[in-house]
């Protein structure tokens, strides 16, 4: 080959070099590329991930007054507290008595089936047979009336309750909002009432309790339309205690108990001063599942390990869960059409109702032929509960909830991912349907304080263990009182030590007041509204036209102008507002008032309330800054300056012209 050959044939070789070698770095820079995208996707996407796990989800505005009784609706409604007796009939009892004299034969359980293919048919003869025969109506209806009944109607809808007022001399009363879930009822708390409306050693405190069958269960009416779900629930119970007379409640549940009691603590946690639970679990939370699932490979991560058998192997835990929950399917979806059944059968309803009552009390106890009902209950107190459904037609009522629970609006309002600050106290039954571990239940429950750990007992707490069930309330209440003492204290240390000054103040917004309940409100949250601060008195000869014009006032202007009326009891002037902050309150609501109370106070002399020395000093009186009598009146402009100060003769409607002017 000549050099000119060779030259051209190495040119050709250093050309394909050249081209390989481009090709390389245009794959390797591809590639480069390709992963640098991937990179940044996943770091955007593994962000987003994180921002929609750890965002929570605004607090949803809810009607406060939404009704959902029939139309058309009832201007002149009674909204009075009713007594209500509960009543078996004899038309109720001859028809239950006929229709289980002249059931079907049933077909044979299945050899050795107990009750794992349901209510074992055989047992179910013997309870019917019982029922009809030996179950003592009159003697349970007593029973049942043994405890104040009432109706009242909120929203639309007539509510039952059971009001249980302690007869304890020199003992503090706290208010208690029992609550029951599907398919139990007021039954289930009987026999852990006389416990917790009696004193118990060690505890200075009884309850009042608030029994109230939830809407469309028991005596309690159901909605008209759709949409009444636990949220909507939550609003009417919250209203049920305003109308008994709390503002601030302790709340008791399991199962929607539960439920709704989480969502109560969620949507009105300045109402609610504690929540115990004995079904401590959290649904519908993303973090919770994602913590259930990642237990599942290292449970030691999340789950004590004296307690992991509770949560798993998870896929046994599953399975249960699938097995226990074909019926809330059903009732998610259609529970119009087995309430029908079930309305008709009072031996559908029984097996239906009573198949729970075993299973979920212990699972293990599906493989007895009686299905071990007759372990934990008798077949009297067993009924009550099943007549509780027969007798006020509500069992189709009941099985509702379970559809609005699962629609998209409930869903859609993210309830469980929404923290609470409410304390929060939970007792862990050993057979309860689900279990959640202490570090679950805090994502959901910011000062979720203690567990108890029971090693015996199922979903049925109350009717069950009501001892263990009392006790674990009565341990968690005085601890929730303890928690807001100490908040209160770091409170009042933390506010005393930022106190105004009087003589410096510019407006009513840089002072705090205690209200008549003794909590503290910043007086900010009145910013844009035009202020009337009162010092009020309830012996008074001007309380009767003072108390009924202010209401008067409030009612005309508050809403279509904003104005609000601030009122502080005082006892400097006769003597004349004697009373503990329990008799104002009283007294007050005798009067139907509506606008803003506060603690009573001082509103002369050295210890006078700085507000009121605050007040006077920018208004001063026609013969000094003192304040002369009851009922003297301060209108504070939408800015927070006191613009007008007014004696006591001057009756509150006649402000309507001074207070025009600062709308």
């Amino acid at each position: 080959m000549s050099n000119k050959q060779t030259k051209q044939a190495n040119k050709k070789d250093n050309k394909k070099k050249e081209s390989y070698k481009n090709k390389q770095t245009s794959t390797t820079f591809s590639l480069g590329k390709i992963f640098s995208i991937f990179a940044v996707l996943g770091v955007l996407a593994s962000y987003y991930v994180y921002n929609v796990l750890t965002t929570t989800p605004e607090l949803p505005n809810i009607d406060m007054n939404e009704y959902w009784g029939p139309y058309p609706m009832n201007l002149k409604q009674d909204l009075s507290i009713r007594p209500y007796k509960i009543e078996f009939s004899d038309v109720i009892v001859n028809d239950l008595r006929e229709r289980l004299l002249h059931r079907r034969p049933f077909p044979p359980p299945l050899d050795d089936t107990g009750f794992t293919y349901g209510f074992n048919s055989n047992f179910l003869t013997r309870v019917l047979d019982y029922w009809q025969n030996s179950y003592n109506f009159k003697d349970r209806e007593q029973f049942f009336n043994k405890y104040n009944h009432f109706k009242t109607n909120i929203q639309g809808l007539d509510i039952h309750l059971m009001h249980v007022k302690p007869n304890v001399p020199n003992t503090i009363v706290v208010p208690l909002l029992l609550l029951h879930g599907w398919p139990g009822s007021i039954r289930e708390f009987y026999e852990i009432i006389p416990k917790l409306t009696t004193p118990t050693p060690g505890y200075n405190f009884v309850f009042e309790l608030i029994v109230p069958s939830l809407p469309g269960f028991g005596f309690s009416q159901g909605a008209a339309r759709p949409g009444l779900s636990p949220s909507k629930v939550a609003v009417i119970l919250d209203n049920l205690m305003k109308r008994i007379g709390h503002e601030h409640y302790y709340i008791q549940g399991g199962d929607f108990g539960h439920i709704v009691g989480s969502i109560m603590a969620t949507l009105f946690p300045d109402k609610v001063l504690g929540f115990h639970t004995n079904m401590p679990t959290v649904t519908f939370n993303t973090m919770a599942n994602l913590y259930v699932f990642l237990g599942s490979f290292w449970p030691g991560l999340i789950v004590e390990p004296e307690l992991q058998y509770r949560m798993y192997p998870l896929r046994e835990h599953m399975a249960r869960l699938l097995e226990e929950s074909g019926y809330l399917h059903i009732q998610a979806t259609k529970p119009d059409t087995v309430g029908t059944a079930l309305t008709d059968s009072p031996a559908g309803l029984a097996a239906y109702i009573l198949e729970k009552f075993s299973t979920w009390t212990n699972p293990d106890y599906k493989k007895a032929n009686d299905g071990n009902l007759l372990a934990k209950y008798s077949l009297t107190h067993l009924l009550d509960n099943v007549m509780v459904y027969w007798a006020s037609n509500s069992i189709t009522t009941s099985m509702r909830m379970y559809a609005e629970s699962f629609n998209k609006e409930e869903l859609s309002l993210k309830l469980a991912e929404i923290p609470t600050s409410v304390p929060t106290w939970g007792i862990k039954f050993k057979h309860e349907i689900a279990f959640h571990p202490d570090c679950i239940l805090k994502l959901k429950y910011k000062n979720y304080l203690q567990s108890t750990v029971v090693e015996d007992g199922g979903h049925f707490a109350a009717f069950e263990n009501p001892d263990i069930l009392a006790n674990d309330i009565f341990q968690a209440v005085d601890t929730f009182r303890q928690f807001h003492n100490q908040q209160r204290n770091t409170e009042e240390a933390t506010i005393d030590n930022k106190l105004p000054d009087y003589e410096t103040a510019k407006t009513i917004y840089e002072f705090t007041v205690k209200d008549i309940h003794g909590k503290y409100v910043k007086l900010d949250k009145y910013k844009g509204h035009v202020v009337l601060i009162v010092n009020v008195a309830s012996e008074c000869g001007l309380t009767d036209t003072n108390y009924k014009q202010l209401n008067e006032l409030y009612e005309k202007y508050s809403t279509t102008k904003n104005l609000r009326i601030l009122a502080f009891p005082c006892n400097q002037f006769g003597g004349q507002e004697p009373g503990t902050p329990k008799d104002i309150l009283t007294f007050t609501k005798s009067r139907g008032v509506k606008f803003d109370l506060f603690e009573k106070v001082d509103v002369n002399g050295e210890n006078a309330h700085p507000l009121f020395k605050f007040l006077k000093r920018v208004q001063r009186g026609t013969m000094g800054d003192f304040i002369k009598w009851n009922f003297s009146k301060f209108i504070v402009d939408k800015n927070g300056v006191p613009v007008e100060r007014l004696g006591p003769n001057l009756n509150p409607l006649d402000l309507e012209p001074l207070l025009a002017k600062y709308w």
